[in-house]
């Protein structure tokens, strides 16, 4: 079915391109860019921070038109790789740092930008300007560095139930049954669009189960996704699955009710990235700010890998056609600089984001982004999958993941299927 839609979406934009070609209006002297953006129009918080941008971007460069079009979780990578086939992009995407969109700049569709970084590359974060492509070249501006793991806190609720938090799996497994007879959630998640499962734990208990040097060897093919180090990854969300640990229904849950839970006080624990944090600032009832911590999964058993360790990547941003030069190269260039350096980073500032540009003004931190900087200071950290292996495997690890956790394949069936497409496909194993 998949392979099905993309045929058809390669076929519609090999007839006509969805985005019209953006032309110069010589008469004003207006350059139309076309824009393609990975948005949640229906999180509020996301919507506020990206109108006051918006804003700021218009009254700075009235001369610049931005048309956009915006999609989110895996109807915007499915578009993203019909266009990347048709070679028929926007003008300005919206992209990943490594191999998520991988399909995209590995393809030679989209423009490096280090020529137009030039000294600007030493005002980032070091981790947030690493190569993404094979010459060093540099695809999109991350707009911060991001923990995808993060278990997020309500001690109010421990302590109301005389909890502590937990220092191994077995022992917040024996949490589960008490929070749930007082009527929380032990551990809140959705995982409907199936990437947060993988991005948000899976990723972290990878190289808590086998350690970075195993984890090195799995993606050269020196050693295996079907390893029992792997499969003991697996085993833990099959574990806490089958414990009735997670949000009941998870698995058809969109991303967002969750959060909801555990703004409301219904769940003791939230599993999900550090860019959480924004929304919890925004949106977390003031007399429960104290109560919130960040922490890591407990360590599980078997484990090779680092204690308390979480699952970092830099982050997402824009990027621009590589076909684009003269006027529209330097209208894409004005957004993607305005939208990454010293403007939008202090606007996410103030809507709770740590940017990856290392001048923005932090101001008087909310307590819960301060927790965060602290974060990501001091927890080891290993791989994202999906940053990792190419994107189109994560077509068979998500589905598989769900599977798992329905009760219809072991982990063991779940690590083998995924070992056997990355055997086959991925670029790493597979380079040209």
């Amino acid at each position: 079915m998949k392979k099905l839609l993309l045929l058809a979406l390669v076929l519609l934009l090999a007839v006509g391109s969805l985005f019209a070609a953006a032309e110069e209006d010589a008469a004003d002297g207006v350059v139309e860019l076309d824009m393609y953006h990975y948005h949640d129009l229906a999180d509020d918080t996301a919507v506020g921070q990206w109108g006051e941008i918006m804003a700021a971007f218009e009254v700075s460069y009235p001369n610049i038109k931005l048309n956009i079009e915006y999609q989110n979780n895996e109807p915007f990578h499915n578009k993203l790789q019909a266009m990347a086939v048709a070679k028929q992009l926007p003008d300005i995407v919206y992209l990943w740092p490594k191999k998520r969109t991988g399909y995209v700049t590995s393809q030679g569709l989209i423009k490096d930008l280090v020529p137009f970084l030039g000294d600007k590359i030493d005002d980032f974060a070091t981790a947030a300007m690493a190569p993404q492509g094979p010459n060093g070249e540099i695809y999109e501006i991350p707009q911060q560095v991001t923990a995808t793991h993060v278990v997020f806190t309500n001690n109010k609720i421990l302590d109301e139930l005389g909890l502590t938090y937990p220092k191994t799996l077995d022992e917040m497994l024996a949490q589960g049954p008490k929070l749930a007879a007082a009527g929380y959630i032990p551990i809140a998640m959705d995982n409907g669009d199936g990437w947060q499962m993988q991005s948000c734990f899976l990723s972290a208990l990878t190289e808590r189960a086998g350690g970075m040097d195993w984890y090195n060897d799995v993606l050269v093919g020196k050693a295996s996704f079907s390893d029992p180090e792997f499969v003991n990854a697996l085993n833990v969300i099959k574990v806490l699955s089958d414990n009735e640990m997670f949000t009941p229904g998870l698995n058809q849950a969109p991303y967002g009710n969750a959060l909801s839970d555990f703004e409301n006080g219904k769940a003791a624990y939230l599993i999900d990235g550090g860019w959480r944090v924004q929304s919890l600032v925004e949106e977390l009832p003031e007399e429960l700010v104290p109560y919130v911590t960040l922490n890591t999964f407990p360590d599980i058993p078997n484990q090779k890998g680092q204690s308390d360790s979480t699952a970092v990547v830099a982050g997402t941003g824009f990027g621009m056609n590589a076909n684009l030069s003269g006027s529209k190269a330097d209208a894409a260039w004005d957004w993607i600089w305005f939208y990454s350096g010293e403007e939008g980073a202090n606007i996410r500032v103030g809507h709770g984001m740590i940017p990856s540009y290392a001048k923005a003004d932090m101001g008087d931190q909310h307590p819960l982004l301060a927790k965060l900087v602290n974060f990501l200071n001091t927890k080891p950290a290993g791989y994202v999958i999906d940053a990792v292996v190419d994107g189109e495997g994560m077509g068979v690890l998500h589905p598989g993941l769900q599977e798992m956790m329905f009760g219809n394949m072991t982990p063991q069936e779940v690590a083998d299927e995924f070992e056997t497409w990355v055997a086959a496909n991925d670029s790493t194993r597979n380079p040209e």
